[in-house]
């Protein structure tokens, strides 16, 4: 979201988080603002069948591209579910007809409203939509690090069993409202057409205000016949296509090595070193295919905040076999993206969610005018910590840095066994607690921990990524009650910033 306030602003810059979900936001507010609580899906062209039809084809198709992908030996595994992506829900198992909200449920309490606004219901998962009016003032925290609801909704069914939410997503939307997805894992039996939604707190209230055990019958019926459904081909992480040759020249057409491998644009890599991209899934659309690729994660658990060895300073992009670089597609379709990249994680292995959780992608291939492969491109940075066990301490006056309005100069060298760097100055973080400003530019220093000796933080974490300038950074801690007097820093764990990889995938449309 662009509209961030002060401190969500110095939060998104402090912290490295799992991002809230943009597109979805995003979404509602367009939702919100043409006054359509429950708009009709817009894709329909071409693909629309009766839902028999539907289901038979989407299976047909992705049994068929399966064997031509990864080979018959590999495909019993991954029929077992079928699935399709639906617009505005994401990819589900095709398996079983799909049910919906019957009918909006709404309720007032203590002065909040909360709308029950749709759910979705298929052979492998539940998704309900609910908005929820701003809160009280006394509901909300009024100190950061105040305790607040985050117990979880979850569906009672009518023979008593209980299904629990597997995850969330959602947040305050613009007019102060707020608005999430609840996605629970297990699915609601077919025999079962309605369901209890409880919420034992509210989201966002402070524990012990606000309603509590909040409960909301929901009726299902069948979703329509005519919903849109594309077939969806999930590829296992271990069959992918082989890796493309780097040209030493521009090709003006698409050359091929003497094993008939497509001959990369060498253009397209401007790293220090190549390493593979891997293809996780293929959505087939009546005039584009959605392709995701991703490549694996690392981090040194090691580590006390931010372990990461990659940086991803820089954007994925998509070329053509020629090398021309494609177009990112527009912002109603980039928020589709979003919201299908966040059904694809779900769908994903433990494995194959430890490895491509946070650096998977989706590009929109267009079905002509283009040359085929199109090879798609993340550059990223490494990082490492070759001294994870040795520290600092520094020494300063905390009352001195409180009372000032400006950063209180340091200036002492950090060395840290063969690693330099400078902490330049100290300064009061506005939301209660220190930042630690340094200069890593002797060392290729991005990041290290630094905290208070013999006090316990509410927070901490270093300022995100500048390529511009990524050897100046802080480190915050923010505390309840503020530390002063003479204090010592213990300043540990530096990151030390490496070459650039470009990460590279190509695909090609079976023929």
């Amino acid at each position: 979201m662009n509209n961030l306030n002060s401190f969500e602003k110095e939060i998104k810059q402090t912290y490295r988080l799992p991002e809230a979900n943009p597109a979805y936001f995003k979404q509602l507010e367009a939702k919100l603002q043409a006054k359509q609580p429950h708009p009709e899906v817009s894709a329909r062209p071409a693909f629309h069948f009766a839902r028999g039809w539907a289901y038979a084809m989407a299976a047909f198709l992705l049994i068929g591209v399966m064997v031509l992908a990864i080979g018959p030996s590999k495909v019993l595994a991954q029929i077992q579910a079928v699935f399709g992506f639906v617009p505005n829900v994401g990819l589900v198992d095709t398996s079983s007809p799909f049910r919906q909200l019957a009918e909006p449920v709404s309720d007032t309490r203590d002065g909040v409203t909360l709308d029950i606004q749709s759910a979705f219901l298929s052979a492998d998962q539940t998704i309900i939509t609910y908005a929820m009016s701003a809160l009280p003032a006394e509901m909300k925290s009024a100190r950061f690090g105040d305790p607040e609801c985050f117990t979880p909704a979850y569906l009672i069914l009518s023979d008593g069993s209980k299904i629990e939410a597997a995850g969330s997503s959602g947040g305050p939307t613009p007019d102060g409202s707020y608005a999430n997805n609840i996605r629970f894992s297990d699915p609601v039996p077919a025999n079962f057409n309605q369901a209890t939604l409880v919420f034992p707190c509210l989201e966002g209230t402070v524990r012990g205000k606000g309603p509590e055990d909040w409960q909301f019958a929901l009726t299902f019926k069948p979703a329509p016949e005519n919903l849109a459904v594309y077939p969806a081909t999930l590829i296992p992480s271990q069959a992918q296509i082989e890796n493309p040759v780097l040209a030493t020249v521009e090709p003006a057409t698409q050359p091929r090595t003497e094993t008939g491998i497509p001959v990369m644009p060498a253009m397209i890599v401007d790293g220090d070193r190549q390493e593979e991209m891997v293809v996780l899934s293929v959505v087939e659309k009546p005039d584009s295919y959605w392709v995701t690729w991703a490549y694996p994660d690392k981090s040194d658990d090691g580590i006390q905040r931010n372990g990461y060895l990659y940086e991803q300073p820089f954007n994925p992009v998509l070329y053509d076999a020629n090398g021309r670089e494609l177009p990112v597609p527009d912002h109603e379709t980039q928020l589709e993206l979003w919201e299908y990249e966040d059904s694809l994680r779900n769908q994903l292995s433990d494995q194959e969610g430890l490895l491509y959780d946070s650096t998977l992608h989706t590009f929109v291939v267009p079905k002509s005018g283009i040359l085929y492969p199109v090879y798609a491109r993340q550059n990223v940075y490494e990082r490492s910590f070759p001294e994870k066990e040795e520290y600092v301490d520094v020494e300063f006056d905390g009352s001195k840095v409180q009372a000032s309005d400006k950063p209180v100069e340091i200036n002492r060298e950090i060395q840290i066994g063969s690693v330099k760097f400078t902490l330049n100055a100290i300064g009061k973080n506005q939301f209660g607690g220190y930042s630690f400003l340094f200069d890593g530019t002797e060392g290729n220093v991005v990041q290290c921990q630094a905290g208070l000796v013999g006090y316990t933080t509410n927070m901490g974490g270093s300022s995100s990524f500048n390529p511009d300038d990524p050897f100046h950074f802080k480190q915050a801690e923010m505390y309840s009650q503020i530390p002063t007097g003479m204090l010592t820093v213990r300043v540990s764990q530096p990151a030390v910033l490496g070459k650039m990889i470009s990460f590279i995938g190509s695909w090609s449309p079976e023929k």
